[in-house]
């Protein structure tokens, strides 16, 4: 099954995208079915909407260079420091 974010923003599959909710960084393709079936961070503890609640890797990290180019899973990037 292609995820929504594919669908919808046209992302490629294995970019990698931050996470509003928690901070965190996946792959598109990677989620969880949450609450009326819709596509949802992957991590357990999460409840971000891909489509919503994701933001490209390459355009969060524009703003935040501090950070590396390529994210480590589970790691926490926030968004204001």
């Amino acid at each position: 099954m292609t995820n929504a974010q594919t669908k919808v923003f046209g992302r490629k599959k294995g970019a990698w995208v931050w996470c509003l909710h928690c901070e965190r960084c996946y792959q598109v393709g990677e989620f969880k079915f949450g609450e009326r079936n819709i596509e949802c961070c992957p991590y357990p503890d999460c409840d971000g909407d891909t489509l919503l609640d994701s933001i490209p890797w390459t355009e969060f990290h524009k703003e935040h260079s501090e950070y590396p180019e390529i994210p480590e899973r589970e790691k926490t990037y926030p968004m204001y420091t």
